[in-house]
């Protein structure tokens, strides 16, 4: 054979044909080769010899009724007790019954008396009365022919039984002694007990090293060595340590949280779990008879547990609020690295969500805040950190869209709270659909059917409110099943005080706890499957589910609450008039407005306002005072002298301009003697020291930079006026009351040109001069024409904009976009964000503004050199001053067209617009300036 070996023969086996070391070497004579057997010849298909621990009992049988002696279970700690215990319970023989006198079998089939006697004798055997004392033997067919056939001693140890196989296990063993084997019956009731999760007799749970240890060393039973025993119940040992953990962190998360939050919800899930594992566990158990088949039944289960222990260790150190978050990142890496616990850890996900889930639905109205520790998600938040506190797994668009609705809610809820969205009680009569966190498309389809029925129902019972004022919902379209309501079902939706009533009065767990029959039975589907499922290949990835399952139900109550925040501001409080207000006055778009205010404050033909001891304030030909500045000395004027200046000025061009002008609230407003808005005239007073100083010279750029606009918008239009927008308003007004005041400077230049053209030709310095005031007038009259006609173009859209949202409120569609109040907002944020684009007046604009209002100053400068020639008639010096300026003017002009031109080039300054369209960027802003370049360049 080792030839066969040596020269390369594939199916060769070496020594496949040795004997055994028990065997003679010469020949094969099976009663002698015993011989080397003889030491256990005596152990064959004898009882193993066991150390007694407590008194053998068949299978786990209740222990003697005799309790009068010694307990048995002071004797097993142990362990080597000799005490064999109290007899194990037998039966007595039976009393004697008396004679039926009706005989229980049919009177035509009665037996004769032989087989009456047979069947006494039977009923009366003594292996009946006492069962188990009998010898069983095996029977073959070599003892039937022979009665006195002797079966030939086995050579193989695994045939010679474990009594055999202990004695060879402790042959030729001197020092130290071989553990004794114990019983069996206790031996795997203790490890059946560790299964458990509890102390037993041979293993007690270490609290320092956090496992099960035996209490003795080499622990093992008959048949087993030491080694092979361990290496049997390693799984188990390591099982009841994990069922022991997971109790014990569990307990500890319950302790640490102070709300119905995730942190309760997964100490809740885990002990859940660890149940539905125990009674898995529980039939099989009790019909375990080896420790194979106990170390086989653990095998799931504790590799499930190898996967949950790590997140109940990474939860317990982060905060209560990342406890999802921690969740579902570990969810998500078992997605394809353990596939087959994936259902149980989906509906773990399921369950530990369900606190946030109710906490989103009580903050969109989709449940009545009526428990405790449940409370609006965003109230504990503040400013922008909001998100903050949501789990990561939520996107930004589906946080945008939680905040919007929150706050669309608390909007209607104190501006009309007898609003049916208004009031979640009403909602929760009707039993709208609640968030649900599923797995498989079929659930997604149907979480979509819901919310869609749902919003359909409720948009149909807006309408008829805003109509009739009455709510009434059709409760079957939102009936998932399709089937009628059940008896005495109200659908009214008057709230009573039975209403609240009914919500306090329920047990408290079954409101902050969830149902987890569905996570006990996943479990136990889970571990009774044994063929490995594939269906999660055909599910949804578990980073998509959250958005599919959530927004549906999100989206549909956001357009619901939307639909009717937009009715309150249009309909009941009228913001498309106050925007309106805005515009004619915040961004000088008012003609007659603008007129009267340049005349008001430039026009030095108008009496001064300024009071003089002795004298009588006349009235100018409209019956009007000035504040005659660039004709005066002293700046800036009093605030009697400005107020008597501008007095009527709003109210007067208010009036003219707004006559249709929302009739009742212009009524309100007048009975208080009021402008909306209390808009009026008012003075900065955010301003610094350097402003300051800037507004004391009459022919600095900034001399009105002091005056503004007053406006305050009412509640709740404060939600779409913020005062960051009023600041931009501020901003762009400012630029213009500049530009109104170079306009009239410009103007007046070219009315004096006949005269002062005449004198300049006989002192010969007319060409400067009179170029200096025909350029500075196109530069200035084509620089604010374009800034106003660039507003026009930017609020013409922003009206058309409206108008689609304002036609929705009364065309509602299912499933259409609609603008919420934060949508209002960041349309008119947009608006204003790019007409401050348009005026050079954005921050990364800061250069170009410098630069123009340096050109700016040299005409002030300019047409005060014209003013003091005019008055002083001197004109000594001036003609080399004005070539200084108009150099520098033409110098800076050219720069500034060169920026602008760099402008043009760009088209990037604005981003993506919700006004103009998608994908328009910087384009609209792009082609303003390049109209701007055009119109200036007129050299060419």
């Amino acid at each position: 054979m080792e030839d066969d070996f040596e020269s390369g023969e594939a199916f060769a086996i070496p020594d496949l044909w040795q004997k055994s070391s028990f065997a003679p070497l010469d020949n094969w004579d099976l009663p002698a080769d015993l011989d080397r057997l003889s030491p256990f010849r005596s152990y064959l298909y004898s009882e193993p010899e066991v150390h007694i621990l407590l008194a053998p009992q068949t299978s786990f049988a209740l222990p003697s009724l005799d309790i009068s002696g010694d307990d048995p279970l002071q004797t097993a700690k142990h362990i080597g007790a000799q005490d064999d215990g109290p007899a194990p319970f037998s039966y007595g023989p039976l009393e004697e019954l008396e004679p039926l006198d009706v005989s229980t079998v049919p009177s035509d089939h009665e037996e004769d008396g032989e087989l009456a006697d047979s069947l006494e004798d039977l009923w009366s055997a003594k292996e009946v009365l006492k069962p188990g004392t009998a010898q069983l033997e095996l029977r073959n067919w070599e003892k039937f022919y022979d009665r006195s056939y002797q079966e030939p001693p086995t050579v193989y140890i695994s045939e010679a039984g474990p009594r055999v196989f202990d004695a060879l296990l402790n042959h030729g063993v001197r020092e130290p002694a071989p553990a004794p084997a114990l019983q069996s019956d206790v031996v795997l009731s203790s490890l059946i007990q560790l299964a458990h999760g509890r102390e037993s007799l041979l293993y007690r749970y270490n609290e320092n090293k956090g496992h099960f240890a035996p209490v003795a060393e080499n622990i093992r039973i008959s048949g087993y060595s030491p080694s092979s025993f361990n290496s049997l119940t390693v799984d188990v040992v390591s099982y009841g340590s994990q069922i022991r953990r997971a109790r014990v962190l569990a307990h500890s998360l319950q302790d640490s949280a102070k709300s119905p939050t995730a942190s309760i919800a997964l100490a809740s899930g885990v002990n859940i779990i660890v149940s539905a594992l125990q009674t898995h566990l529980g039939e099989p158990l009790a019909s375990i008879g080896t420790v194979l088949q106990l170390q086989d039944l653990v095998q799931r289960p504790r590799l499930l547990l190898n996967r949950l222990l790590p997140i109940i260790d990474r939860a317990t150190k982060v905060e209560d609020n990342e406890h999802l978050s921690v969740l579902f990142d570990l969810v998500q890496d078992m997605e394809l690295s353990a596939p087959y616990f994936q259902p149980i850890m989906n509906h773990l996900l399921a369950y530990v969500a369900r606190p946030w889930l109710d906490s989103v639905e009580s903050s969109i109205g989709l449940r009545a805040e009526l428990v405790v520790g449940i409370a609006s998600l965003f109230d504990r938040v503040d400013g922008d950190k909001k998100h903050q506190r949501l789990p990561k797994f939520i996107t930004s668009d589906v946080a945008k869209t939680m905040l919007e609705t929150d706050q669309s809610l608390k909007l209607l809820q104190a501006h009309e709270p007898e609003h049916p969205m208004a009031q979640p009680i009403v909602l929760c009569r009707i039993e709208p659909p609640s968030f649900q966190w599923q797995f498989t498309w079929q659930d997604i389809d149907r979480i979509q059917a819901q919310a869609h029925a749902y919003e359909g129902a409720v948009s149909n019972a807006l309408k008829e409110f805003n109509t009739f004022g009455t709510f009434n919902v059709q409760q079957e379209s939102i009936n998932s099943e399709g089937g009628p309501l059940p008896p005495g079902h109200d659908t009214s939706v008057e709230p009573t005080f039975n209403d609240l009533l009914l919500q306090v009065e329920g047990p408290l767990h079954t409101v902050l706890k969830p149902d987890h029959s569905a996570l006990a039975t996943a479990v136990a589907q889970t571990l009774c499957n044994s063929s490995t499922d594939d269906n999660h290949l055909m599910q949804p990835p578990i980073s998509l589910t959250p958005t599919l399952c959530i927004s549906p139900l999100l989206t549909a109550q956001f357009r619901l609450l939307a639909h009717s925040t937009l009715h309150l501001l249009f309909r009941t409080h009228a913001v498309r008039s106050h925007l309106r207000l805005l515009y004619s006055y915040a961004l000088f778009s008012n003609g007659p407005f603008l007129v009267r205010l340049s005349h008001a404050l430039f026009d030095p033909s108008l009496p001064s306002a300024t009071f003089q001891r002795g004298r009588i304030r006349a009235a100018g030909r409209e019956g009007g005072v000035g504040l005659q500045l660039g004709s005066r000395e002293v700046w800036p004027p009093a605030s009697s002298e400005l107020r008597i200046a501008l007095m009527g000025i709003l109210t007067e061009s208010y009036r003219s301009s707004f006559p249709d002008y929302a009739t009742r609230l212009r009524r309100e407003y007048e009975d208080r003697g009021e402008l909306p808005g209390d808009l009026s005239f008012a003075i900065r007073g955010d301003m610094s020291d350097a402003e300051l100083e800037k507004c004391i010279n009459p022919d600095g750029l900034e001399a009105l930079d002091f005056l503004k606009i007053g406006y305050r918008p009412p509640r709740p239009l404060d939600t779409v006026i913020t005062t960051e927008i009023l600041e931009k308003y501020e901003r762009v007004s400012r630029l213009l009351l500049r530009g109104a005041r170079l306009c009239w400077v410009v103007k007046s230049l070219l009315t004096d040109c006949s005269r002062s053209t005449l004198r300049e030709r006989r002192r010969g310095g007319e060409g400067t001069m009179q170029r200096f005031k025909i350029e500075s007038h196109h530069f200035v009259i084509t620089l604010f024409s374009y800034f106003s006609n660039s507003i026009d173009e930017i609020w013409t859209a922003f009206e058309h904009r409206i108008d689609a949202i304002e036609a929705q409120l009364d065309n509602y569609e299912v499933g259409r976009d609609v603008e919420g109040v934060v949508g209002i907002k960041t349309l008119h944020e947009e608006v204003l964000d790019r007409i401050l684009a348009a005026c050079l007046l954005r921050k990364r604009q800061g250069k170009v503004m410098e630069l123009l209002e340096e050109i700016l100053r040299l005409v002030l400068q300019f047409a005060g050199v014209m003013r003091k020639r005019k008055h002083d008639n001197v004109d000594a010096g001036s003609e080399k001053e004005v070539g200084d300026l108009y150099a520098l003017f033409r110098k800076k002009l050219r720069v500034f067209m060169t920026v602008c031109r760099g402008l043009q080039e760009q088209k990037s300054i604005v981003g993506e617009s919700k006004i103009f369209g998608a994908g328009k960027k910087g384009e609209e802003m792009g082609n303003g300036i390049g109209r701007l370049v055009l119109m200036l360049d007129w050299g060419r």
